[in-house]
């Protein structure tokens, strides 16, 4: 087996969540010097939350294969959800002088690196080298810009940032990136006071991922529908997509997916999950399984919480 085989079935255990396999895969890979297989292992290690192990990973990579810029990369990622703030910037920094290495996601990276690190100002310096070479870097850096703006209770500036994010997105850009943008300008226009224009792009965003945090809570802030008998309801909700948004591959049987939602009965908590559904499988809704948590008169109603979609295939 050669090392492109390797990696690809590396890639598929680890995508299957087969981490022995995936780890045995990668080190057959490093074994053949291909510094590939550096960062194969790291991930590995990460997906079984052992941070520091894959950060140890990458720190023999890249004193073995210096100029692999892909592994200084992931390092300074993993050092910044370590918290290692100034290693993972130098980290970035290093990778900067490499030829061939993705300037603007390098920028972005250290960007996020100065947000989590308190340092709002030297994140937005850093946004400002993205050149926009990388369209997908250029999306992230508006919505980290804008996001950033927004803790700085700057609205102009975040919804400025977002309209420019939105600027750049085409048909083939991820929903999970188009969301973040919506619920930015959504924010922006609350703070301002234009809960109208709110609402909207709350609505937006939810229509691109309905497990958008800050969308959910200003569609429920917003509407402020409160109840004497309002109740928290936790959900197994079930429900089926048409054939025809599946352009790879036989279609999936059905989905299943959790809801956190505070509504006065269950029918209406319902309601409310169908309000974030597409419309295309709202009349597929079912409640496999439905729990009252705790009397809740002092929230207001909506969906709080969903996660994402667990397509299945029923085995014969």
């Amino acid at each position: 087996m050669d090392v492109q085989e390797l990696v690809a079935e590396a890639e598929e255990a680890l995508e299957n969540d087969d981490f022995d396999l995936a780890q045995r895969l990668a080190e057959r890979v490093i074994e053949a010097r291909h510094s590939y297989g550096f960062e194969l292992l790291a991930r590995v290690h990460e997906r079984r939350a052992n941070i520091p192990r894959a950060i140890a990973v990458l720190q023999e990579g890249v004193a073995k294969a210096p100029n692999a810029w892909s592994l200084w990369l992931l390092l300074g990622e993993l050092r910044s959800d370590n918290g290692d703030y100034d290693q993972a910037l130098a980290a970035y920094d290093t990778a900067l002088a490499i030829e061939g290495v993705d300037t603007d996601e390098v920028h972005v990276n250290a960007a996020i690196v100065h947000e989590r690190a308190g340092r709002p100002e030297d994140a937005l310096m850093r946004l400002h080298e993205v050149r926009g070479t990388n369209v997908e870097a250029a999306i992230v850096a508006a919505r980290v810009r804008a996001e950033i703006l927004l803790e700085m209770e700057r609205a102009d500036g975040a919804a400025a940032a977002a309209q420019a994010g939105l600027a750049l997105i085409d048909d083939d850009t991820p929903d999970d990136d188009v969301a973040p943008l919506y619920a930015a300008l959504a924010k922006a226009a609350w703070m301002k006071g234009d809960t109208d224009t709110a609402l909207h792009n709350a609505w937006e965003a939810i229509e691109r991922n309905a497990t958008h945090d800050t969308a959910l809570w200003l569609i429920r802030e917003i509407e402020g529908l409160y109840s004497d008998a309002a109740k928290y309801f936790r959900i197994l909700v079930h429900g089926r997509w048409p054939a025809e948004y599946f352009r790879e591959g036989e279609p999936p049987d059905g989905f299943w997916r959790k809801y956190d939602v505070v509504a006065d009965d269950e029918e209406e908590a319902m309601q409310l999950v169908a309000r974030v559904e597409p419309e295309f499988v709202r009349d597929t809704l079912r409640a496999d399984e439905i729990e009252v948590v705790e009397e809740t008169v002092d929230q207001p109603k909506g969906v709080y919480w969903c996660t994402q979609y667990a397509f299945y295939r029923e085995t014969e």
